[in-house]
């Protein structure tokens, strides 16, 4: 699996995972693969969108291509959040700007402090401010216990949420190649709720705040309203069990 812009090493491949589904007859097994597949792209898409622009993303969501797969992969993983997206979230997430204009857009509200405050995707800046060093080992812990490591060439610390968000990406990815392989996911779900409860869960609420507060770009705004929804329901589907999974 090639994580989403590469902020990670040494990802296994599940690129043609769902060719391999065709071979199952387990109707049941393969609806639970579908919708780890679905929340893994859900939390790719949220990571490429609230990360540093490029040409690919913003073609993406300017022709519409990535909103309508984020429609379709929550209407699999997350239906109850389907209406709300499409109603509320989606409308804002259509570029109609160049691509220079949203690159300074990002870096006004993420990055420059100029004109005005930008607001902070950084877990350590939300909590744990005055421990930094701890939560990025700790982190740092929960990457390695999975093989994985941050790409140096990227110069990001471990705390960035477009970082928790694909290491999320990876984790429900690799349930779904456990589920295909006939093997126990009971490791990834478990890291999925550690990982949520500890760190996602805690922060987002804060970084949707700042953002609501001091960012005027309604694509970034929505985004972090939806990563903020996104993550509470997906850990009160692995808390009370709503995923249901094949091995006890």
């Amino acid at each position: 699996m090639k994580v989403t812009r590469g902020r990670f090493n040494s990802l296994d491949p599940v690129q043609e995972m769902r060719n391999q589904m065709n071979s199952l007859i387990d109707e049941a097994v393969v609806g639970r693969i579908d919708q780890s597949l679905a929340s893994s792209r859900v939390y790719s898409l949220l990571a490429i969108g609230l990360g540093f622009p490029d040409l690919e993303s913003y073609a993406g969501f300017s022709d519409g291509r990535l909103i309508i797969e984020m429609q379709q992969a929550l209407e699999v993983c997350m239906p109850d959040l389907a209406d709300y997206f499409s109603e509320q979230i989606a409308p804002r997430l259509t570029l109609t700007c160049s691509f220079e204009d949203f690159e300074a857009l990002f870096l006004t509200a993420f990055e420059t402090n100029m004109p005005v405050p930008s607001a902070a995707l950084y877990e350590g800046v939300h909590v744990q401010q005055s421990n930094r060093p701890a939560l990025i080992l700790e982190l740092k812990g929960f990457y390695r216990n999975f093989g994985l490591t941050m790409d140096a060439r990227g110069n990001e610390l471990e705390d960035t949420l477009t970082a928790e968000l694909e290491f999320m990406h990876f984790l429900t990815a690799k349930q779904a190649q456990a589920e295909l392989e006939g093997l126990p996911p009971n490791a990834y779900q478990r890291a999925q709720r550690d990982f949520l409860e500890r760190h996602l869960v805690v922060w987002l609420p804060l970084v949707r705040e700042e953002v609501k507060a001091k960012v005027a770009t309604q694509f970034f705004v929505a985004l972090t309203e939806l990563a903020e929804q996104f993550v509470t329901a997906h850990l009160q589907h692995v808390c009370c069990g709503k995923l249901i999974h094949r091995f006890s």
